[in-house]
């Protein structure tokens, strides 16, 4: 082995001596290849298509990361993985492409468990500012940043991998209609002004407030409430002062902008109740119904039946004192909902009796009987004969004048059918 080694030694030393020219050439030819190979692969691995391989899903959640940037914003101005995920530069992208190596390597070798926890501790917002800083976003939205960065790295050796490192602002910010989030003012059409300048300066991420921009599934997907208010939460525990969660003005613009234009439907179908706001902050500030009686989150609380008797949610107000009682109806239900299975009373020693809301009601309105005669509660007050027959309870109306007497008891208790 040694001895043909030796001789293969020979005669590429012969070959050289005698071929120099040649020698050079092969080896820039090489040397050409080898490069060419290796721009060749890092675009081939630089596409959100080869990150697709690894993130296959079509919907939101971990594996699910391609195909919710393919309905982002960023999608829609070309700015692709590494543009976000490598700090501007080239070598913040060949950082993050040998970094991409032992991805590689988990994917392979360590298995889909490995992957999934990477992927679920991205929730968490201090590990997400690990893999999207500050300066990574502050590059394509603000001026200062942007040519701070450019001064000071590399952007490329003549050849284009990624569009982060051709972005020149505010040429870029200009061509997309963005605001340097730094200096300039928020946009006229905007409602809520975020103070980015502040928080940046406290030293928050831009994902504790954005993490889910690209990955939410959701085109032109917005920061909610619900982050504000807990963040603010936290620094009230250390002893900060963030603005209450009912000072709507302190990041609310203007009036008009703190509440849904539109109606908020509660329920389904002709029942259903359609709750306007601006009818109620002509008279109430947001206060009297935020945070004490309504978190300010869709969906964050259910109104029950029994709720119009407790004096909770919309009737601490609708108790006929502050507002309109709630025990008419179609003040608020577009049609009075009612039980549809009926109420079925079985007393001792005679036979049931079967209670139609359905058939009562398309005779008479809710309160001809509520809340003058029944509660609007189960089993709130207890029916006996003898005040019937005085004309109390159902002897209101059953009287022979209104409808048949109450002592025409066959009508009422009738046996169930065998």
């Amino acid at each position: 082995m040694m001895q043909w080694l030796k001789r293969l030694a020979e005669n590429a030393r012969s070959f050289v001596t005698k071929h120099t020219k040649l020698t050079i050439l092969i080896v820039l030819a090489l040397i050409a290849f080898f490069t060419f190979i290796s721009i060749e692969a890092l675009h081939f691995s630089s596409d959100p298509s080869f990150c697709k391989n690894c993130h296959p899903l079509d919907k939101p959640g971990p594996l699910g990361e391609v195909a919710t940037w393919e309905k982002s914003i960023h999608a829609r101005a070309g700015v692709k993985c590494l543009d976000c995920h490598a700090e501007p530069g080239f070598i913040g992208y060949m950082r993050a492409k040998m970094g991409g190596l032992y991805d590689v390597y988990g994917e392979f070798i360590k298995g889909p468990d490995h992957k999934m926890h990477v992927l679920m501790s991205t929730s968490d917002p201090a590990y997400a500012a690990q893999l999207v800083k500050n300066d990574i976003c502050l590059f394509c939205h603000s001026d200062e940043m942007n040519k701070k960065i450019r001064s000071n790295r590399i952007m490329s050796l003549g050849v284009s991998f990624r569009l982060v490192d051709s972005v020149k602002n505010p040429e870029f910010r200009k061509k997309w209609g963005l605001p340097d989030i730094i200096v300039e003012p928020i946009r006229p059409s905007a409602k809520v002004d975020p103070h980015h300048k502040m928080h940046y300066e406290m030293g928050i991420n831009c994902v504790t407030c954005h993490a889910k921009i690209t990955h939410s599934g959701i085109t032109g997907y917005r920061s909610n409430m619900q982050i504000c208010f807990h963040c603010h939460d936290e620094r009230r525990s250390e002893k900060l002062h963030p603005p209450a969660d009912e000072n709507c003005l302190a990041c609310h613009r203007n009036q008009e902008s703190l509440y849904p234009q539109g109606p908020i439907t509660f329920g389904k179908g002709d029942s259903a109740v359609k709750y306007e706001h601006v009818v109620h902050v002509a008279v109430f500030g947001c206060n009297a119904c935020h945070m004490t009686l309504f978190p300010m989150q869709r969906d964050g609380v259910k109104i029950a039946f029994t709720d119009h008797t407790a004096g909770k949610l919309c009737f601490s107000c609708h108790n006929g004192k502050k507002a309109f009682s709630y025990t008419n109806c179609t003040n608020c239900h577009l049609k009075a909902p009612v039980p549809k299975a009926p109420i079925v009373y079985k007393p001792e020693g005679a036979a049931p009796v079967t209670f139609s809301h359905q058939f009562h009601t398309q005779a008479f309105e809710c309160n001809k009987c509520h809340t003058a005669i029944w509660p609007m509660k189960k089993g709130a007050k207890k029916m006996k004969m003898d005040p019937m027959y005085e004309g109390k309870f159902c002897g209101v109306c059953h009287n022979e004048k209104v409808a048949f007497a109450a002592t025409e008891c066959d009508k009422c208790h009738i046996e169930a059918k065998k």
